[in-house]
């Protein structure tokens, strides 16, 4: 089982409640298109790409944060510590990699899946 790093006992620098995140921005052409409800109200929705990916992700890692969704593009943070138990190799870029796979299978959309990487200066 994959444990968090810590230092006396405290999750280490960079670490967000416990969790050490990976931002990642996954955008591609409607990848992020909404459920649609029935037109009489009654019938079931219909899954949007976004929850297919959504889906998708949770099978294989801890999402921990989603952020706002647009037809072509949302952010999700993930956990390194469940991504990494999926992922053979433990780089933000296989994470990247093995998510671009999942979410392109789940809604046949071709993906990108970019890393974000975050300094104490881009939160000022």
């Amino acid at each position: 089982m994959a444990e968090q790093a810590k230092v006396n006992g405290l999750t280490t620098a960079g670490s967000f409640y416990g969790y050490d995140p990976i931002i990642l921005l996954i955008a591609g052409t409607n990848v992020g298109t909404a459920d649609t409800a029935s037109t009489d109200g009654v019938a079931a929705f219909t899954a949007g790409n976004f929850s297919k990916a959504i889906s998708a992700i949770q099978t294989q890692m801890s999402i921990v944060h989603v952020g706002e969704r647009a037809d072509d593009q949302f952010v999700v943070m993930v956990d390194a510590a469940t991504a990494n138990a999926y992922v053979s190799a433990n780089t933000d870029a296989d994470v990247a990699a093995a998510v671009d796979a999942l979410v392109t299978a789940a809604t046949s959309v071709s993906t990108t899946v970019t890393e974000i990487t975050l300094a104490a200066g881009d939160l000022a």
